[in-house]
Order: structure tokens, then sequence, then C-alpha cells
């Protein structure tokens, strides 16, 4: 089976090592990790990718919900798989189960990688499910007012996600003043979602659509439109 990879370039140190030896893999596309700042932007973007692919069995898009950004796809023919993640945290975790033991007392918490050096704790809570999920329940004026309570100016700790690859070092190196909570990586959830032996993913086929449920475990649906 031949696949496409769309993804974050926070993924890109970690694809690159579990993608070393296969030849399944007909193309991959990095997009930057700052298009994150603007999800109709991104949602344009990805969906430009998407529509551009062509020849291969399943297109898989590493992207979780984001912002919002995925709920705009739509497959051209080709099936779409996307991990059932509402961020990159959760892949980084390793597992559903693992990312709820770091994460579940603590859904505002910011964190980094050796690709994704969160500057900006406030834009980093932005993308939670937290806000989301108030952003959809109040609005955003609410949703605004709880991320300037919770993100005022401070010496905050950062979870680091280190997979133990020459960028992690070199990202601790440069960091030795940081406030840094370093906890390993895991690799499990990448490798199931290429492999597609996962459970944690949703594919998007023609006339299909993507409901979000901002929720820790379906996070969000296909379904017809």
């Amino acid at each position: 089976m031949k696949k496409a990879i769309i993804s974050c370039a926070v993924f890109e140190p970690y694809l690159k090592h579990l993608l070393k030896s296969r030849d399944d893999i007909s193309s991959i596309v990095f997009l930057e990790v700052k298009q994150h700042n603007h999800p109709e932007q991104l949602a344009i973007l990805l969906q430009d990718e998407i529509s551009r692919i062509q020849d291969v069995d399943e297109i898989l898009v590493m992207y979780g919900l984001c912002g919002n950004a995925i709920l705009p796809l739509r497959s051209s023919g080709i099936p779409v798989r996307l991990l059932k993640v509402h961020d990159c945290g959760m892949v980084l975790s390793g597992s559903r189960q693992r990312y709820k033991e770091l994460f579940a007392h603590r859904l505002s918490q910011s964190y980094a990688c050796a690709a994704y050096d969160v500057l900006d704790s406030a834009e980093n809570y932005r993308m939670s499910l937290e806000y989301l999920r108030i952003k959809q329940e109040y609005g955003e004026d609410n949703a605004e007012y709880v991320l300037e309570m919770l993100h005022k100016p401070k010496n905050e700790t950062t979870v680091y996600f280190d997979f133990g690859l020459d960028e992690d070092q070199q990202f601790l190196r440069r960091n030795l003043d940081r406030p840094l909570e370093v906890v390993a990586g895991g690799w499990q959830m990448m490798q199931d979602f290429i492999d597609g032996k996962d459970k944690d993913s949703v594919v998007l086929n023609k006339n299909e659509a993507l409901f979000a449920l901002y929720d820790l475990d379906e996070v969000f649906v296909s379904k017809e439109k």
C-alpha cells in the first residue's frame, strides 16, 4: 500500500528516524510549525496538499484538531487518515493513556520538543483542548479571559519530550537555564499510525466531513455531510 504523508514540522526529526528503511511512503511534506498561529490559513494549506496528491492508496495527515484547522478538510477521492488527537502533545506522549497520566490534570500545560520550542505559552494554550472547549461553549471572549488569567507572564516550567536523538541533546544544552520537566518521548503512536495498526485515527472518505467532539477520547469524528 502506497502512502503519502502531510505533517507538521514538529514531527520531522521523528518521522525521518522512523522512515529510514521504508519504501511504502511515496512522498512526505512538512509544514512549518508557525502555521498553527493561523488555523484558517493552515486549513487551506492542508487542503491544497491533499488535493494535489495522486497515485497513492492513502494520505496520512500528521495533525490533530490544532485549533480546528483540520475540520474543513475534504478527501478528493483518496482516503485521508488523521490522528484522533487534539494536538501533538498526545502523539509525543506515545499513547492516549500516557498523555492522560501526564496532562489530564493540567490541560493548559506548555510543552516542547526538539522541533517545537515553546516561547509563547499563550499561543500554546490556544491550541489546547481546554481553550477550544471553552471557546465552543462560552465564546472566544470568555476563552481569552481564561487564557489571560492562566498565562500572565511568569517563569513557567515546560514539559520537554526527550526522544534520545541528537536534536534533543542540542536542545537541552541550549536551554540549561530554562525550567524544564524532561520526560521520555513516546514512539508508539507515530509508529502505529504509519503502519495502519493504530486505534487512534479517523478516516475521511469522499463525501464525508469532520466534526469536533472536544473530548480526550474521540476528539473528532468523520461522517457523511
